[in-house]
């Protein structure tokens, strides 16, 4: 018999904003979702229609920019990649995203494929989109670069190595700082030692001022 047929790798899609500055991702379909969802970065901000099914949308924040100051272009954008990737909603007008940090997503065992809750429902931060707007879409389309969801855990593999290089980079900058704040207690402290040593010996030498030599060599007899 023929050998079975290999198992289609799944696809991870990636986006870059109109300003270049940003990177947005979302999977295929429900089953890369759970991908995404345990392979996140906690500067990721995850979005998704409200209350319909659609496609898990995230976006990756660069050095700098928090969920609290995104550019209102970049989450409309975010917006309409979301509403266009949901069949319900790209139907829709005026309808809810919600977005929040993947940190915040929840998921337990008894969830469904592609299912998410919350630690905290109240960071959840919301934007409405009016109507889609096919030049946004479109143009984001146009940059979309698809990696197999293996290359998106070596992604993460590589920063969680990253991740460890700077930390313990800071705990060995610490250590040496904790040493050298040591060190300098003990040289302050031999310093307030010695400075104590010269005051006693100048007031027994001093005791010797304005005797003759017979009479300073008579004392110690």
């Amino acid at each position: 018999p023929p050998p079975p047929a290999k198992k289609k790798e799944t696809m991870v899609y990636f986006f870059t904003s109109s300003d270049g500055k940003f990177t947005y991702y979302m999977g295929k379909d429900k089953f890369e979702n759970e991908v995404l969802i345990k392979y996140g970065w906690k500067k990721d901000v995850w979005f998704h229609v409200d209350d319909l099914s659609s496609a898990h949308v995230y976006l990756r924040l660069p050095k700098g920019v928090k969920i609290d100051t995104i550019p209102p272009e970049i989450l409309e954008e975010c917006a309409q990649l979301v509403k266009a990737n949901s069949i319900t909603g790209n139907k829709k007008n005026n309808i809810k995203i919600v977005y929040t940090m993947w940190e915040n997503l929840k998921k337990r065992k008894s969830m469904e494929i592609g299912q998410i809750g919350f630690h905290d429902t109240k960071v959840l931060q919301y934007t409405r989109v009016e109507a889609r707007k096919n030049e946004i879409v479109n143009a984001l389309m146009k940059t979309r670069v698809e990696y197999q969801t293996s290359k998106f855990k070596e992604m993460w593999d590589e920063r969680q190595a990253k991740l460890r290089r700077i930390e313990k980079r800071r705990k060995k900058r610490e250590a040496a700082e904790r040493q050298k704040a040591i060190e300098e207690e003990r040289k302050k402290a031999e310093l307030r030692e010695y400075k104590g040593l010269e005051v006693e010996d100048d007031g027994n030498l001093n005791t010797g001022v304005g005797m003759t030599a017979e009479e300073f060599e008579d004392d110690f007899m």
